[in-house]
């Protein structure tokens, strides 16, 4: 590989480092579940979740994905183990990734990135969300992007029996959402 080339990877990796720390925050809800009588309990059949709980489990993975690193790249103490809750894969080894990058170069995180996530569940096991993230509040402690628009982002999330979590994860370049 020429210097050229491992210059440009790695230009590559560090602009997708910022931008998975740009993209960071925005907390899930958490539907309660549904009351009924004791009578109702009792009676009803064990069911599916429906798309909505399905879509709203996978939604509180990614967010809480970037709950996870924009809180850890406040510490600036690395890669927490919270992270695997939520993250495996691609998605797992570039928050990783951007979170060693942050803590390697000492920097000082302010602020959070601003999330509008839309997800659609198109599988018991397959999930995606498309994003746009706003990183102009979230402070890297690197160049910033602010003026130039929001990121677009593109997770693709499974569902491993237990858990969504977040398997692949795209953050495009500034201004392209």
């Amino acid at each position: 590989m020429t210097t050229v080339a491992r210059r440009a990877g790695s230009a590559r990796h560090r602009a997708a480092a910022a931008g998975c720390c740009a993209a960071l925050a925005l907390s899930a809800g958490c539907a309660a579940p549904g009351e009924g009588t004791s009578e109702e309990a009792a009676t009803a059949l064990p069911s599916s979740p429906s798309p909505s709980d399905e879509e709203a489990a996978a939604l509180a993975a990614y967010t809480g994905m970037w709950d996870v690193v924009v809180a850890a790249s406040h510490e600036g103490g690395g890669v927490p183990s919270e992270l695997e809750d939520h993250a495996v894969g691609g998605a797992l080894a570039l928050m990783s990734t951007a979170l060693e990058g942050a803590r390697t170069a000492g920097a000082q995180v302010t602020g959070e990135p601003v999330l509008d996530p839309s997800v659609a569940v198109e599988g018991p096991d397959l999930a995606t969300v498309d994003d746009c993230l706003d990183d102009s509040g979230w402070n890297l402690g690197v160049g910033s992007s602010s003026g130039r628009g929001p990121r677009l982002v593109e997770a693709t999330l499974i569902h491993d029996g237990l858990a969504w979590r977040v398997s692949d994860l795209r953050i495009w370049e500034a201004g392209s959402c």
